[in-house]
């Protein structure tokens, strides 16, 4: 197999070796929108696009770039590094293997055995656009989003057609989202992140769900509550009531002498496999006649009743 040749990643993406990873993640996202074949009007963006990809690679991780950077050192101020020296313990620096051959083992030890593709990795010989297929293929980066679905949407199911930037532009792409599905629970779009060097290395797209406000419903987990109003006599007296829920209304009964607080469960009412909780809370009706403050006046006087009994005891 053909040794590549040893190339500074640095001058590749036109940076300083001082320069710092969020400065390496900048400069590689504004080169990747210049030279991305599927946009760009340069000459040779291909292959320019794939001397990017294969420097960002290498330069993105901390460990990896320490061991480049080891490697670059020693390429240029070979007499420094003598056999045992401890900057050896990467790449055991040695006279009988050149520097290009422990460069190409660190591609390796990145991209893994790319023997299969002739040698080549990337933009050394034998990588221009005619032979992409020779070289290794940079898989397009990860992309991450934040997608607000209503929660009939989350327990029925849906699609939905967004739209996300890229840095190649916006594109518009339908998401179907599964019945059930739980808030902070994460979609996986294959292969609708970032663009790599060829057709079948883009990266994907990571939706994280979160739910809009609804007028009823407070969610937590699998499981929904919805505050219902009642009155006093349908909370002692009990009763049934039609009751909204995620999947349509159903009837719920009230037991009577029920309480402002009362917990009632409609079992699989929630989203997936959860429940739907009703939490009761009396309400009291205004006095606006005469009539009514009589109404009122007659249970004081049939009921020897003391809401607050228990606080004397303390």
């Amino acid at each position: 197999m053909q040794t590549v040749d040893f190339k500074d990643y640095y001058k590749v993406l036109g940076i300083e070796p001082t320069a710092t990873q969020e400065e390496i993640k900048r400069t590689y996202k504004k080169l990747a929108r210049k030279y991305h074949p599927d946009v760009s009007d340069e000459p040779d963006a291909q292959q320019k696009f794939q001397e990017v990809s294969e420097a960002y690679e290498v330069l993105k991780n901390k460990d990896k770039r320490a061991e480049y950077d080891e490697l670059r050192e020693y390429v240029n101020n070979p007499n420094q590094f003598k056999r045992g020296d401890a900057h050896g313990q990467h790449f055991n620096f040695d006279s009988d293997f050149s520097a290009e051959s422990q460069f190409e083992d660190l591609l390796r030890s990145i991209f893994g055995d790319r023997s299969a593709f002739g040698g080549g990795y990337g933009g050394g010989q034998g990588a221009g656009p005619g032979n992409a297929s020779r070289g290794f293929h940079v898989r397009g980066r990860d992309l991450r989003h934040e997608l607000q679905i209503t929660l009939e949407e989350a327990y029925a199911g849906g699609s939905r057609a967004l739209r996300i930037a890229t840095p190649s532009g916006t594109k518009t792409i339908n998401v179907k989202i599964p019945a059930g599905v739980t808030e902070g629970k994460e979609l996986r779009l294959k292969g609708q992140g970032e663009p790599g060097s060829s057709a079948n290395s883009s990266g994907d797209l990571y939706l994280r769900i979160g739910f809009e406000k609804h007028h009823l419903f407070e969610t937590d987990g699998d499981d929904i509550t919805l505050v219902l109003p009642v009155t006093p006599w349908e909370a002692a007296l009990g009763t049934s009531i039609e009751v909204p829920t995620l999947g349509g209304k159903v009837n719920l009964k009230i037991p009577a002498n029920s309480q402002s607080g009362s917990r009632l469960r409609l079992k699989g009412r929630g989203l997936g496999t959860g429940d739907q909780f009703v939490l009761l809370k009396i309400v009291n009706p205004k006095v606006e006649s005469d009539e009514q403050r009589a109404a009122y006046e007659s249970l004081q006087q049939k009921f020897d009743f003391n809401p607050r009994a228990t606080l004397a005891k303390l």
